[in-house]
């Protein structure tokens, strides 16, 4: 399922670490009759060995093929131990609050999947943990994504504290959701949203980590800069260039000239390295604006005049008739169908 030529992939291809797919591995050798020799040894393999993502989902499609198990993303995600991220989960546990430890998470999440942008947003009383991936993820991707982050989340809360929360899937719900209970004892799931998310209480995001220590921290934190620093430069350039983006849409200047010198470039040089990932600057901020603006009305209860604000639009109107262009629904016609 997993055992496959990656030495040969082209740096610019979005990346997981081994250490998302071991899980499958070991997931699997318990299905009876699969082949063997498709997968990983655990004991030889680098945990920190890169695969191209696209083609840890054309295996694990085929893997949901040979198994007939749909539900392969919950049950490897359970077969996380602790330690089995490395540092990036060394590091977040190690924080002071569960705030301070996604701050973390956000900045070394490139060092298990160079994909996944992690945010948040606080409203009143709630956080909404919003996970966006610049690659599409099927079911089984998506399950495996929320329910590790759910699995190691959970080696690290005091015993007998047990928050509620909500879990949002883009996915369809699928006719059995009983594996979800079993991943997610204290949350609801909701299926169908317009991103990946976590809904905590914001006591939840102020409160203290059990397992917080300073000094550890600070000597993880060292050793996971060096690791990110050393991975692939332009691996996540299109990340980079999104994330400045994301920085200008609030009132700043997303505009090629502005990222470019920014990131000490000129328009022509970031235009060919946009180009060289197979995306251009124009597309990247428009999808970024889609993405945050279905979530922005979907999952929020910002005004539109706030949202338009948010995503760089000068003028209401002009979100409004962009968000009908991109969704095919006015911006009230999509909140009251995701409410």
């Amino acid at each position: 399922m997993l055992h496959a030529d990656v030495e040969s992939h082209s740096p610019a291809q979005h990346c997981y670490s081994m250490r998302l797919a071991l899980p499958f591995s070991t997931l699997l050798r318990e299905y009876e009759g699969f082949p063997l020799e498709l997968l990983p040894d655990p004991e030889t393999v680098d945990p920190d060995e890169r695969v191209p993502i696209e083609v840890v989902h054309e295996l694990l499609g085929g893997a949901i093929e040979i198994t007939g198990d749909p539900d392969l993303g919950l049950k490897a995600a359970r077969k996380l131990e602790i330690g089995d991220i490395g540092a990036l989960e060394y590091a977040a546990g190690s924080a002071a609050t569960v705030g301070a430890a996604l701050e973390v998470i956000a900045r070394y999440m490139a060092l298990v999947n160079d994909a996944l942008r992690v945010e948040w947003e606080m409203h009143h009383e709630r956080v909404i943990l919003r996970m966006h991936s610049a690659v599409p993820l099927p079911r089984a991707a998506e399950d495996f994504e929320l329910g590790a982050f759910a699995q190691a989340a959970s080696f690290r809360q005091s015993e007998g504290y047990n928050p509620s929360y909500e879990v949002h899937f883009m996915h369809p719900e699928p006719k059995d959701t009983s594996e979800y209970a079993l991943s997610f004892p204290h949350g609801r799931p909701r299926f169908g949203q317009p991103t990946s998310a976590f809904v905590l209480s914001r006591e939840l995001f102020e409160r203290p980590m059990p397992t917080a220590d300073p000094k550890l921290h600070e000597v993880i934190r060292k050793h996971a800069d060096v690791l990110l620093s050393e991975l692939p430069d332009n691996a996540s350039f299109t990340g980079r260039v999104r994330d400045l983006l994301m920085a200008e849409l609030r009132g700043g200047n997303p505009t090629a000239p502005h990222i470019a010198q920014q990131l000490h470039i000129s328009s022509r040089t970031l235009t060919r390295k946009l180009e060289q990932e197979g995306t251009t600057f124009k597309g990247e901020l428009e999808n970024l604006r889609k993405q945050l603006a279905r979530g922005y009305v979907g999952g929020t209860d910002l005004t539109l005049s706030e949202i338009a604000f948010l995503l760089g639009f000068s003028q209401v109107a002009a979100f409004h008739r962009a968000f009908k262009r991109w969704t095919g629904k006015t911006p009230m016609e999509y909140r009251r169908g995701t409410d």
